[in-house]
């Protein structure tokens, strides 16, 4: 598995299928409930004198600074050496605070399953498979990546925004802002 994994997520390739939904709910073993991946849809809105509707998947950012990490007080949200922020169940009391501490609402604690969260598709990964997400995007707006890949891919975006592995990249979203840089850490 390679080191300092990210995730790129083109939302300009997303058009709102949510089979990255299913494919992760599938790949968690998850019934209905829990959705580490929640596509939202925004607009109808104009850029530039033309209606577009567009998706963003919302699921863990796997931060560089993890408010839920931070939060846990039995220390079971832990930086994987991937960098992706994983929880082991194990150690994990459910008392939420971590669902609380998430500012993008990418944990979920449910009585069935626990904490729920993206993982980046941790075991898959460990046996060289795509994450299920990566894998069954029709649009292929989702591209697992290392750091120095996601680098370049920012390069070629007008419009990046990242607060941990996860990268969203446009060519039209004016309000993610230009300037990003991948901490490699």
């Amino acid at each position: 598995m390679e080191n300092n994994v990210g995730l790129i997520i083109d939302l300009d390739r997303c058009w709102g299928c949510k089979a990255c939904e299913v494919a992760c709910k599938q790949e968690l073993e998850l019934g209905i409930g829990p959705r580490p991946i929640q596509v939202e849809e925004i607009g109808p809105r104009k850029i530039e004198d033309r209606l577009h509707k567009d998706f963003v998947p919302v699921l863990c950012q796997h931060c560089h600074q993890p408010a839920c990490r931070e939060a846990c007080p039995t220390d079971a949200i832990y930086r994987a050496e991937d960098k992706s922020i994983q929880i082991n169940p194990d150690l994990c009391d459910q008392c939420a605070a971590c669902e609380a501490a998430c500012p993008y609402g990418a944990i979920e604690l449910t009585e069935q399953y626990g904490a729920v969260k993206c993982t980046l598709c941790f075991s898959r990964r460990e046996n060289d498979w795509l994450p299920s997400c990566v894998q069954h995007c029709e649009g292929r707006a989702f591209t697992l990546a290392s750091s120095q890949k996601l680098s370049s891919v920012i390069a070629e975006k007008k419009y990046a925004w990242s607060t941990g592995q996860v990268v969203y990249v446009s060519n039209k979203w004016i309000s993610f802002g230009k300037a990003l840089t991948v901490n490699p850490e």
